[in-house]
Order: structure tokens, then sequence, then C-alpha cells
């Protein structure tokens, strides 16, 4: 379950972050804003047990130099409840990279988790960090997920989301059809 005051806490952070100046910069990067819980999802996959958070710095880097929406970031614990794909982080990340069912400019939205970060300090507390979300573009023909797959870096794939559609032949007959259910970012 969502903390119910990420929402609320991510819109002050976003607000400072566009009416204060360079100096407060700092201050704002340094925030920690708790999520929730890890998703049940990412728990089956052997993610820790800690709370999900996501740091201001990241926040920043996700807003403005990535043109991830405001309304994205606040459905982003939503979107790790039912990712579309799970996979392992390249080389020796023990992250996940979580590709959603959202599109930014026809390009899935990734989520990167880093699990069992320490932040807050020396002594400070471990948590799973959101470490970026992004649009993943890739060349044409190969999806970033068949990509990723063949590689051999497939954790977990979800049924096929689906909506029913229905669609009239030339004999009138209705037939029931499958399409994929996809949300293109900016769109309510």
């Amino acid at each position: 379950m969502e903390n119910p005051a990420y929402k609320t806490a991510l819109g002050l952070l976003i607000k400072s972050m566009m009416h204060d100046g360079d100096a407060k910069q700092h201050t704002n990067h340094q925030v920690i804003l708790p999520i929730g819980p890890t998703p049940q999802v990412l728990l089956d996959l052997g993610m820790p047990n800690l709370q999900l958070v996501i740091l201001g710095k990241v926040v920043d880097k996700v807003l403005f130099e990535h043109g991830i929406p405001k309304g994205t970031i606040e459905r982003l614990y939503s979107l790790l409840e039912s990712p579309k794909a799970v996979f392992k982080g390249h080389q020796d990340n023990p992250g996940s990279a979580v590709v959603t069912f959202e599109l930014k400019n026809m390009a899935p939205i990734i989520i990167a988790i880093h699990p069992n970060r320490q932040m807050g300090g020396r002594v400070g507390t471990a948590y799973n960090n959101i470490a970026s979300m992004y649009a993943k573009e890739t060349r044409t023909g190969e999806s970033i997920e068949d990509r990723w797959t063949r590689e051999g870096l497939l954790l977990w794939k979800a049924k096929s989301a689906v909506v029913p559609a229905v669609v009239v032949s030339d004999a009138a007959v209705v037939t029931a059809v499958v399409v994929p259910a996809l949300k293109v970012v900016g769109q309510k």
C-alpha cells in the first residue's frame, strides 16, 4: 500500500525545486521520500522487504532531464505493483529494471531499483531505492523487453494485460478480440 503522504510530499518537493534558487537544490536533492512497502511482485523475486524510497535528486532528474510527467511519478507505486515485466540489473548490479505498461514517445517507461541501499548518513537505514525512471527507446525491430529477454535478464513477465474489444466483420458477425492495454504518458 502506497504511503498516504507520498503524493503530497512529492508535490511539495517539486514545487520547491521549481521556485527555490540553486542554494536550496542541495537540500532538495537530499530528501528521502518514502513511497511505501516494496510491492509483492518484487518481494517474490527476492527483493528485501524494505521501505521503497526515491531521493529528491532522482525526482529532479526524472522530471527535468528525462521528462517524465509529475502525474506518472505520482503513480510510481501503482506502476510497480502491476509491472509489465521485471528484469535483472546488468553486469554486477544487484538491482532490477521494471518495465511498465506506460509509454512516453512510444517507448516503455523503465523504473530502475537498487535494493538494500544504505541512506541517511554513516549509520543510515537500508531502503529499496528508486534509482531512475525513464523512457527506454530501442532500435527499430527489437523491443527492450525482447533484447533483455534474449540477454537472459528476464525475471518475471505479466500475463498479457488485455481489454476486450468488439470487432464487427464484413459478415456482421461480432467477434471478441483481445487488445493490449497500454497507457501513453499524458493520457488521463
